[in-house]
């Protein structure tokens, strides 16, 4: 679906998810400079494992290649 890449689309629905909660937001994603574009972080290399298997229901193989991006509310909080 190359053909409807960047239009906006994503980013518009992104703002409205986010617009529709307060809760801290990960992302387990390959688009990681998407997310970073807007706002999000990546999470430290300690701290991911633990948010995989907390969040996440993937094999282990596939835990060791993952990346986690959060929000700017996760960063601030003690990271529950």
């Amino acid at each position: 679906m190359i053909k409807y890449q960047r239009r906006g689309i994503g980013e518009s629905l992104l703002k409205k998810l986010m617009s529709m909660t307060e809760k801290l937001t990960l992302i387990g994603t390959w688009a990681i400079s998407f997310y970073q574009k807007h706002g999000f972080k990546l999470v430290s290399g300690e701290e991911i494992e633990p948010l995989l298997k907390k969040y996440w229901d993937i094999p282990p193989k596939q835990v060791e290649s993952s990346v986690v991006l959060a929000d700017k509310k996760w960063f601030r909080s003690k990271h529950p």
